[in-house]
């Protein structure tokens, strides 16, 4: 797995959001070491419900300041988020199968780049050049 680590271009200008970016990505490096790690079927299932629940947590508050912001296109962003939610419950429903951790950090890793990249920088873009919703 390619590593995922924080860089400039990730940056959506909000301070808070930007540090919720990077808590996930850290919680996604601690999840495939411990996927790719001796102990993986001990420090996995762990590390894998910390980034489900604090990216569950990141997401509610992200929804609540777009909407509150007034961003335009918050019912696009917030189904983005819905089908992530369900895909992840999904995967952890079938996560006792030891194959699946890697399948499941990649598939978050790869999620979480994406959304920030695209449909994250969206509302950046929107609130850069909106000051007055900032």
């Amino acid at each position: 797995m390619q590593q995922f680590e924080w860089g400039e271009k990730y940056s959506v200008d909000i301070p808070q959001i930007d540090a919720q970016h990077r808590q996930i990505i850290d919680l996604l490096d601690e999840l495939w070491r411990c996927a790719h790690g001796p102990e993986e079927e001990k420090l996995a299932p762990a590390a894998l419900a910390r980034v489900i629940r604090y990216a569950q947590s990141h997401l509610q508050r992200e929804e609540l300041m777009l909407r509150i912001r007034g961003y335009p296109d918050y019912a696009e962003h917030k189904t983005e988020h819905d089908a992530y939610r369900r895909k992840v419950a999904y995967l952890k429903a079938h996560s006792d199968r030891k194959d699946l951790v890697i399948r499941i950090a990649n598939f978050l890793r790869d999620w979480w780049k994406y959304h920030i990249l695209t449909s994250d920088q969206k509302y950046a873009r929107f609130f850069r050049s909106n000051p007055e919703n900032r």
